[in-house]
């Protein structure tokens, strides 16, 4: 089908500001839609046609917002998001229309569809994964990275800090107790001596 030709959406896109008819992206395997497209209440662009077996990817640009069928089934929904560069991935497996919304938005006009082959019925889907923040997902891996090296150089800290304390504090309370030991024992030898002496020299 060619991007002039029509699907019929009976009536999706009455509300719709930005529907100017389909947009053909066959021959795509991944296609993006912009979520909130300059801090506007659409999707950009709000209808396009895919071939089956083509990824689309919603991704955020302003606004909170989320990703959900309606009419053609419920069989996708993403969370709801605002951050920039979140994305939300659904292959549509087979021919027909799925039509979808913001939750939030619906009764502003913030609809869309996806027309797959023919356009026939209801295509089947599988719903992707969900990354919130675009690079956050790499900075919380980071992140989480971090927190793992600091903790790991905690635990390291801990065991190699504390064995050469204990074993510090060990070799100075043995110092101590040796040294009240000759304390102790140098007068009470000194004594001895003294009394031996005395009486050596009373026997002589």
């Amino acid at each position: 089908m060619s991007a002039q030709e029509e699907f019929d959406y009976g009536g999706w896109f009455d509300d719709v500001s930005n529907f100017e008819g389909t947009v053909d992206r066959t021959g795509q395997d991944e296609v993006t839609v912009t979520v909130g497209a300059g801090g506007d209440l659409i999707f950009d662009p709000p209808a396009i046609h895919v071939d089956p077996g083509t990824t689309v990817i919603w991704e955020w640009d302003q606004g909170y917002h989320n990703v959900a069928e309606r009419e053609s089934g419920e069989r996708y929904t993403s969370e709801l998001a605002s951050e920039s560069g979140t994305t939300f991935e659904v292959t549509f497996e087979s021919d027909g229309i799925s039509k979808y919304i913001c939750e939030p938005h619906q009764s502003q006009g913030m609809k869309g569809a996806v027309a797959v082959g023919s356009g026939e019925g209801a295509p089947e889907v599988t719903v992707g994964g969900m990354n919130v923040g675009g690079g956050g997902e790499g900075s919380g891996e980071g992140s989480e990275g971090g927190s793992g090296e600091g903790g790991e150089g905690g635990e390291g800290g801990e065991g190699d800090g504390d064995e050469p304390a204990t074993q510090v504090s060990n070799d100075v309370l043995a110092l101590y107790g040796v040294a009240a030991v000759i304390a102790f024992l140098s007068p009470f030898g000194l004594v001895v001596l003294m009394y031996r002496n005395l009486k050596r020299e009373e026997q002589v």
